[in-house]
C-alpha cells in the first residue's frame, strides 16, 4: 500500500486500485479527473461510475465486472461513496467485488472516511498490496501556505509571501475558490510577479469554516481568527443556536477539567474526557489562563443569549456572539 497526498497523484499513476480518502470535494474532483485521463490513455474505454447507499444495486456492479471480461475489455469502476460511510452490509458487498476482480478491472473508491477496524476488513486486505491511499483532507491553515505554495509552483506562478498569506486568510477551506482566484490571477498577470496590492485588489471573502474551527480559535485566543471565522459563519446564515449549543460543551468540558484537576493530574482528567491528542495543548494553555468563575460566567452568558434568542431577538444576536467571543478568550470580563 502507497499513501500520497492529492497533489502527487500524477506521480502514481500506474496502480489498478485507489482509494480517495477525504471530503475535499476539489481534491476529490482533481484525483478523479487525472485517474479517468491516466487510464483513458491505458486503454481503459470503459468507465463507469456508481453511487454507494443503502439502495445501490451490486449485481449490476459485479455483472459489469464479468461483462467486460467477457469481451476482453479494460473497464474502470468508480465507487462513489458522497457523503455516506461504509458499514457492515456494504463492507460485505466490498468483500464479493474484491474477489471477482480481474487484471482488466481497474477499481477507484471516493469515501470521506475509514476507521481502523474498518481497514481489517477482507476487502481492504485483498486490495492492499496494489492500493494507492491518496488524501483528499482540506489542509488546515498550518498546511495551507505549503499547499497554495505547491500549487503555485505547477501553475508556473511567483507570487509575493506576504500576498499567500493574504490567500490563506481569505480562502481556507474552499479550495476551489483559492485555484480559481490563482487562474484568475495568472491571466491578469501573466509572465510577472503578482504583488500583494494586485491580489488584494482581485480577492474575496471567501474562506469556509465549520463551527469547531469558532471554538479552536477561542480556546488557542487566536482573536483575529476567531472573530473572522465568526464573521463567515453570519454571511453563510448559520443556526446561533447550534453554534451555542457547540460552545455549551466546549464550556461544560472545561468546568469538568478544572474540578478533575483538583485531585488528578492533566493526563488523567484528558484520558478521563477523552480530549483529543491534537487539542490538548490548547486545552492546557486556556485551562492555565481562565479560572472555574470565568466559566460560570461565560456559561451564565450564553444562557443569556439563549433566552434572548428563543424570544426572537434576532437583531442583535450576532452582536451578542461577538461579544461571547471576547469574553470566551478574556478580552471582555463581565
Amino acid at each position: 500500500m502507497i499513501k500520497i497526498s492529492a497533489d502527487q497523484i500524477n506521480n502514481k499513476v500506474g496502480a489498478p486500485y485507489y482509494l480517495i480518502l477525504g471530503s475535499d470535494p476539489y481534491l476529490q474532483h482533481y484525483v478523479q479527473t487525472e485517474l479517468r485521463k491516466s487510464f483513458l490513455q491505458k486503454g481503459f474505454d470503459e468507465q463507469l461510475t456508481f453511487v454507494i447507499d443503502n439502495q445501490t444495486d451490486w449485481t449490476a456492479i459485479y455483472d459489469s465486472c464479468q461483462a467486460m471480461n467477457l469481451f476482453s475489455a479494460n473497464t474502470l469502476i468508480f465507487l462513489d461513496f458522497g457523503e455516506g460511510s461504509l458499514n457492515a452490509a456494504i463492507t460485505t458487498k466490498l468483500n464479493t467485488l474484491s474477489e471477482v476482480l480481474t487484471p482488466g478491472i481497474a477499481l477507484v473508491i471516493t469515501l470521506n472516511k475509514i476507521t481502523k477496524s474498518q481497514e481489517n476488513a477482507t476487502w481492504y486486505k485483498a486490495l492492499s498490496d496494489k492500493l494507492v491511499v491518496v488524501n483528499c483532507t482540506t489542509p488546515d491553515t498550518l498546511q495551507l501556505p505549503q499547499w497554495i505554495k505547491n500549487h503555485l509552483q505547477q501553475q508556473q506562478i511567483t507570487i509575493e509571501p506576504k500576498a499567500i498569506e493574504l490567500l490563506c486568510y481569505y480562502y481556507e477551506g474552499n479550495l476551489l475558490a483559492l485555484t480559481q482566484i490563482i487562474a484568475q490571477l495568472k491571466l491578469l498577470y501573466p509572465n510577472q510577479s503578482i504583488s500583494y496590492d494586485e491580489v488584494e485588489n482581485n480577492i474575496n471573502d471567501s474562506a469556509i469554516f465549520t463551527p469547531y474551527h469558532w471554538t479552536d480559535a477561542m480556546i488557542a485566543n487566536k482573536t483575529k481568527r476567531a472573530i473572522h471565522i465568526l464573521q463567515q459563519l453570519k454571511i453563510n446564515e448559520f443556526e446561533p443556536l447550534i453554534l451555542l449549543r457547540i460552545v455549551q460543551r466546549e464550556l461544560i468540558l472545561m468546568i469538568n477539567l478544572k474540578k478533575g484537576l483538583q485531585q488528578k493530574s492533566l493526563k488523567q482528567v484528558f484520558d478521563e474526557y477523552k480530549v483529543w491528542q491534537n487539542k490538548r495543548t490548547i486545552y492546557t494553555s486556556y485551562l492555565n489562563r481562565c479560572d472555574i468563575n470565568d466559566l460560570f460566567n461565560l456559561l451564565a452568558k450564553l444562557t443569556e443569549i439563549e433566552i434572548s434568542l428563543k424570544h426572537d431577538n434576532q437583531a442583535r444576536i450576532w452582536d451578542a456572539m461577538f461579544n461571547l467571543s471576547m469574553q470566551f478568550m478574556g478580552l471582555d470580563k463581565c
